[in-house]
């Protein structure tokens, strides 16, 4: 089960990743085939996702070339392969 604070990091994640591909919500939905009010849920912390849906979401980012460097404190890096830029 996600606890809160993994629900507010994912929603982070998901959020800098569409941001790094310069994408809408209703982008992400359509390439991760998660519907937008999900998608929106998500990224403002309102639920407490699936595992399916989290993988769904994060596989889409990762397929158009973001990578995420998870990290034992909670955290992440996002690194946008295209331009190399690191995020934190």
């Amino acid at each position: 089960m996600l606890t809160e604070s993994n629900t507010k990091v994912l929603a982070s994640a998901i959020r800098a990743g569409r941001g790094a591909l310069n994408w809408s919500q209703q982008e992400l939905a359509e390439r991760s085939g998660v519907s937008l009010p999900t998608v929106a849920r998500i990224e403002a912390s309102l639920s407490s996702p699936k595992l399916e849906t989290v993988s769904r979401l994060i596989g889409a980012i990762q397929k158009a070339g973001v990578s995420y460097s998870w990290n034992i404190n909670g955290g992440y890096t996002l690194v946008y392969a295209s331009t190399g830029k690191r995020q934190t």
